[in-house]
């Protein structure tokens, strides 16, 4: 709904299904219409009927001479004038006048706006003409400072990215337990090659344990080999003899020799096994004893390992690492971020001084606000970036121009109708008065 259109639903604002306000309405009707009777007057003194001005024609008349003053009235004009017309309550004008009062007020404050930003962006032109405007050498040196603070702002983003390198608790971390970190490195290095010597020794000693395991076992089905080897050479001896005997009793023949070479290879064998059986049982005992002493190293070693990663879980846990290798870069990206932390900070300082250079250079030449170019500094190097900033404040200068003049023509046209209905009820010029004043807005 638009201003007038609002002004206008205001005053045709009825209530039909409310039958005691409509009556009520109709009499306050009755009695304006007397009271402009009275005052226009029906007849004249021979009793002659005289033209007769009704509520409309009185208030045309009362907006025709409060827009008199302007050369000509606009389509919003007659719109106003249409909607006064159409006036029946006193109340509906009452709202209306309130309606356009408020809004004459929104509007003032809106223009005083759209003023300041309006100087704001005529200014910004006339420092960009300013700076144009500068001799070549003045112009060389502005550029040069403005390079230099593009430069700066860059290193000052690429030192911010180390914050990445750690987490935060990392950092807190590291930084606690600075003064330590590079005596744990060492000694986690020790710690971890010696953690694998002993695992190493440990296999080694598993490795040799078994195998004399391994050999023990060997000789003990030796022996029973031979056992089994003794048992039949002795049967097959007492056969043999037996036959001998047998044969020498039968043919009465001379089995002298025969028994003795029988009794010779028995003995030769008996000695053979006799003699691997020793072998074999003096193994058995070199392995029970080397077995034994590789069981003492092995639980000597695995203490030593117990207690070596013992101390080295706890170093982990302490700077939650999971290896020497790991600490080593951790503390690496610290000493980075530490570093960068100092080049960020000269560079921002750098930077800050740099920027003060170039903000008192601006206003020796008379810019009016130079606080903004070192935000802005590549439109002080390319010149395709200062034109089209040019554009752009042009752009928006234009569109507040457009602003203020819808603004003036809505209060102008809220002030004709203010006018109008106060002329034609002085009685509202209190309400009015008493609407504006706080706010300052004059008509």
């Amino acid at each position: 709904m638009g201003l007038f259109d609002k002004f206008k639903a205001y005053l045709n604002e009825e209530d039909p299904a409310d039958n005691e306000e409509s009556l009520e309405l109709e009499e306050a009707n009755a009695e304006l219409d007397e009271d402009l009777d009275d005052l226009d007057g029906d007849e004249d003194q021979e009793g002659k009927p005289v033209k007769k001005f009704t509520w409309g024609a009185k208030l045309k008349s009362m907006i025709a001479s409060v827009a008199g003053k302007k050369d000509s009235i606009n389509m919003d004009d007659e719109d106003v004038l249409e909607e006064v017309r159409q006036t029946r309550t006193v109340n509906a004008e009452v709202k209306a006048v309130q309606d356009f009062c408020e809004q004459l007020v929104d509007v003032s404050y809106h223009m005083e706006d759209l003023k300041k930003e309006y100087q704001v962006v005529t200014s910004y032109l006339t420092d960009i003409q300013r700076i144009e405007e500068l001799p070549i050498d003045m112009a060389t040196e502005l550029i040069e400072n403005a390079k230099r603070i593009e430069m700066l702002d860059k290193n000052r983003h690429t030192y911010l990215q180390s914050e990445n390198l750690l987490s935060m608790e990392q950092y807190k971390t590291i930084a606690r337990l600075e003064d330590e970190v590079v005596d744990t490195i060492k000694t986690l290095n020790e710690m971890e090659q010696r953690d694998a010597m002993l695992k190493n020794d440990m296999g080694h000693l598993e490795g040799e344990k078994e195998s004399l395991k391994y050999r023990r076992r060997d000789c003990s089905v030796g022996i029973d080999r031979l056992r089994a080897v003794l048992g039949t050479v002795l049967v097959l001896f007492l056969v043999t003899a037996m036959a001998l005997i047998w044969y020498g009793l039968s043919t009465r023949a001379n089995v002298t020799i025969p028994s003795l070479v029988l009794g010779a290879i028995v003995m030769v064998v008996f000695a053979a096994c006799y003699a691997k059986y020793v072998d074999y049982k003096s193994e058995i005992k070199e392995a029970d004893a080397k077995v034994k002493r590789a069981v003492s190293l092995l639980n000597k070693v695995k203490a030593k390992y117990i207690n070596n990663t013992s101390t080295l879980d706890y170093i982990y846990e302490k700077y939650g690492v999971h290896s020497s290798k790991e600490l080593e870069y951790m503390w690496a990206q610290y000493d980075t971020m530490n570093k960068d932390a100092m080049r960020y900070s000269q560079a921002n300082n750098d930077f800050r001084v740099y920027c003060d250079q170039l903000v008192k250079r601006l206003e020796k030449i008379g810019v009016k606000d130079p606080l903004v170019w070192p935000k802005q500094t590549n439109a002080l190097i390319d010149r395709r970036e200062m034109v089209e900033i040019k554009h752009n404040l042009n752009m928006r200068r234009q569109s507040i121009r457009e602003k203020m003049a819808t603004c003036e023509k809505i209060s102008d046209n809220a002030k004709i109708a203010i006018k109008a209905s106060v002329e034609l009820n002085p009685a509202l010029e209190s309400f009015v008065k008493e609407i504006l004043t706080p706010f300052k807005v004059k008509m």
